[in-house]
């Protein structure tokens, strides 16, 4: 299972096309985009079919991965 960080602008839950291997890494990646956008409600993680193409760095923050297409 993957995981997609989401944020809630306004009344609409928006996502930034990035995913991740677990739970926790998109909602670190969901409160970290929280904070630097000022539009915010709230944040989340959502389960996702796609494949993960991100890691979550607590020093760098989103590390994109190189997705190989098989």
């Amino acid at each position: 299972m993957r995981f997609r960080p989401m944020v809630l602008v306004g009344r609409e839950w928006s996502g930034n096309g990035i995913r991740f291997a677990t739970r926790e890494e998109a909602e670190q990646s969901a409160r970290d985009l929280a904070i630097r956008w000022t539009l915010v409600l709230d944040h989340r993680a959502d389960e996702s079919d796609d494949p993960v193409n991100c890691a979550w760095d607590h020093a760098r923050g989103n590390v994109h991965l190189e997705v190989v297409n098989a």
